[in-house]
C-alpha cells in the first residue's frame, strides 16, 4: 500500500493508522468491535496507546466514529469538521432512510449485519472535538492537509499527506459499491450521499494533487492521477 500506512477494519469498512517518527495518527475509527485490531497491532509492533497523538475523522458517520470515544476518554484529541459535529454527538441513532430502503439487497443486508455484529448500536458520541479547518495542515503525525469536500455529509473531508502522495478520502470517494459490494474504480456513494449533487461538485476540490494513492472508507486502495479518479467518479 503506502509505507507507514496500515489498513484495518474488514472487506467492507476501512480505517487506518498513519505512522510517523513522532507517533501515530488514527484516520477514522471503524466500528466499536474493531478496537481489538488496534490493540493487537500496537502489541505486535511495539507501539503503545500513548503513541497515538490524534484521531482524525473524515466525517461523522457511525461506521467511521466507532471506537473514537475510547481514545477521547484517554485524552487523545479527536478532529472533526464543525458541520459534522451534530452528527458526531447524535450517536447511536436510528438508521437513515436510504439504509432501510436498501436492505432488500442481499449484499447490502450482509453489510448491515456486519455492522450490527461489530457494535454499530453501541457507538458512543464524542462530546469534545478539535475542528478540521479547510486547508489546514494538522498538528498530528504525518501532517495531513484538510480538504473540505461536503456532500456525503455536510462536513466530509479528505486528508492529503503530500510527502507520501496519499489521499485518505473517507466517503468522498469509494472503490467499493456498498450496495453491490463490487470493487472497482473510484466512485461516489450515490444514494448514501446526503447531498449527491454537492458530493459530485466537491470532487473539484481534489483536483491538481497529481498521482496519488487513494485510501477510501470503503474499498481497496487505488493508485493513479487524481483527475482520472475524479473523471471516473463523475
Amino acid at each position: 500500500m503506502v509505507e507507514g500506512v496500515y489498513r484495518f477494519g474488514s472487506r467492507r469498512i476501512n480505517w487506518y493508522v498513519l505512522e510517523a517518527d513522532e507517533g501515530l495518527t488514527i484516520v477514522d475509527a471503524g466500528l466499536p468491535d474493531h478496537w481489538p485490531q488496534l490493540v493487537d497491532w500496537l502489541d505486535r509492533t511495539g507501539h503503545e496507546l500513548d503513541d497515538i497523538a490524534g484521531v482524525v475523522l473524515t466525517h461523522a458517520d457511525v461506521d467511521h466514529v466507532g471506537f473514537a470515544r475510547i481514545l477521547a476518554d484517554r485524552g487523545v484529541p479527536v478532529y472533526c469538521h464543525p458541520d459534522d459535529v451534530p452528527l458526531l454527538r447524535s450517536h447511536p441513532q436510528s438508521p437513515p432512510g436510504w439504509y432501510l430502503r436498501n436492505l432488500w439487497r442481499p449484499r447490502f443486508a450482509a453489510y448491515a449485519i456486519e455492522m450490527l455484529r461489530n457494535g454499530v448500536r453501541s457507538v458512543d458520541p464524542v462530546p469534545d472535538v478539535d475542528p478540521l479547518v479547510p486547508g489546514e495542515t494538522l498538528p498530528v503525525p504525518g501532517e495531513p492537509r484538510v480538504i473540505f469536500a461536503p456532500g456525503h455529509t455536510p462536513g466530509s473531508c479528505a486528508l492529503f499527506v503530500e510527502d507520501r502522495d496519499t489521499l485518505f478520502c473517507g466517503d468522498v470517494l469509494a472503490t467499493r459499491n456498498i450496495f453491490t459490494q463490487r470493487e472497482g474504480d473510484p466512485q461516489l456513494l450515490g444514494p448514501a450521499d446526503e447531498d449527491h449533487a454537492e458530493a459530485a461538485e466537491s470532487l473539484a476540490r481534489l483536483g491538481g494533487l497529481g498521482t496519488v494513492t487513494l485510501l477510501p472508507g470503503h474499498g481497496d486502495p487505488w493508485r493513479g492521477e487524481i483527475d482520472t479518479a475524479i473523471a471516473l467518479a463523475r
